[in-house]
């Protein structure tokens, strides 16, 4: 597709696929990338159509078409694009597409669950970068039964490595002798944030399942299962504050009510009043509910002073005039 306008360098590799735009970064400032012939730099723009882009020898096209893939990661897979010691790759789940595609996110090897690949650099930027606080919920299986004190320890946030790990949801789901199932939900991007919390609280998690990254669910699928996304589930993270509602099941997926996000966190009544009392009106007077609200009575006034008539006193016509 050629154009007369430039767009920065990043940006293109992105589109075409090679990575997000910082593996992009990356890529640039080690030289494995040429613009026409010369070590491209950063801060570069190209015109895609005119300028020649070469990544590790290799001429670069935009992708002719976008793609977005779902993948069940089981346990034991590792997310990368190669390993020394041979241990099976999650790319290698997805059926061959005659292109790159590249995780988004990461999961790591012992945990199993959604992740989602494409070759839409600019989309997964926005999907794993932080600020976007895109919910992610999990199911963990814990040693020993987290009390109420130490759900709401997880939600308050723990200090750990330096590093403040808060859920934004703890739930208990059930309880299998002295192990429990908790569903938590994330909007950080720490790493290996839900064991560590747990480690941290007397609770190491024995297993770990990534149910969903915002509105993308697993739903019935099985490890190793793979599906494509729609149209919906891509254009769902482009939205703005997504972290206004964390739908933590397919049943309260924001498809079925787009306009009444799911609430995670209430405040308290108490909270709201003293709210209220601080920018509150002042009182009006009301109407007796008796009264007809035309009527006006004048009970309890002065009453009114009549008009001053002409008066034929003579002083008082000559002061008058």
């Amino acid at each position: 597709m050629s154009t007369t306008h430039d767009i920065p360098l990043v940006r293109f590799l992105a589109r075409a696929g090679i990575g997000s735009r910082r593996y992009c970064d990356n890529l640039i400032a080690l030289g494995r990338v040429t613009l026409n012939s010369a070590p491209a730099t950063p801060g570069a723009r190209v015109v895609p159509g005119r300028d020649q882009i070469r990544v590790n020898g290799s001429i670069i096209e935009e992708a002719p078409v976008l793609l977005y893939y779902l993948v069940y990661k089981p346990k034991g897979y590792l997310v990368s694009d190669s390993d020394p010691e041979n241990r099976p790759l999650a790319r290698d789940l997805l059926p061959d597409l005659g292109m790159r595609m590249f995780p988004v996110g990461r999961l790591d090897f012992q945990t199993e669950g959604a992740l989602m690949f494409t070759n839409d650099g600019l989309w997964a930027d926005r999907v794993a970068h932080p600020r976007n606080t895109i919910p992610k919920t999990y199911l963990a299986k814990v040693r020993n039964i987290p009390s109420r004190t130490t759900l709401q320890r997880w939600l308050a946030g723990i200090r750990d490595q330096g590093q403040i790990l808060k859920a934004r949801e703890a739930v208990i789901e059930r309880t299998t002798g002295r192990n429990a199932w908790v569903r938590i939900t994330l909007t950080g991007g720490a790493n290996r944030q839900v064991r560590r919390m747990g480690e941290a609280t007397g609770h190491p998690v024995v297993k770990l399942i990534r149910l969903s990254i915002g509105d993308v669910h697993l739903k019935d699928m099985k490890p190793g299962d793979v599906r494509e996304l729609t149209v919906r589930e891509v254009k769902s993270f482009l939205r703005k504050n997504f972290a206004e509602s964390t739908p933590s099941s397919p049943e309260s997926d924001s498809r079925s009510n787009p306009k009444t996000p799911r609430k995670i966190v209430r405040q308290p009544m108490s909270e709201k009043r003293s709210a209220r009392s601080l920018h509150a009106d002042p009182p009006t007077r009301h109407r007796s509910a008796t009264a007809s609200p035309r009527k006006r009575t004048d009970q309890g006034k002065a009453p009114r002073r009549p008009p001053e008539q002409p008066s034929n006193h003579p002083d008082r016509s000559r002061k008058r005039r």
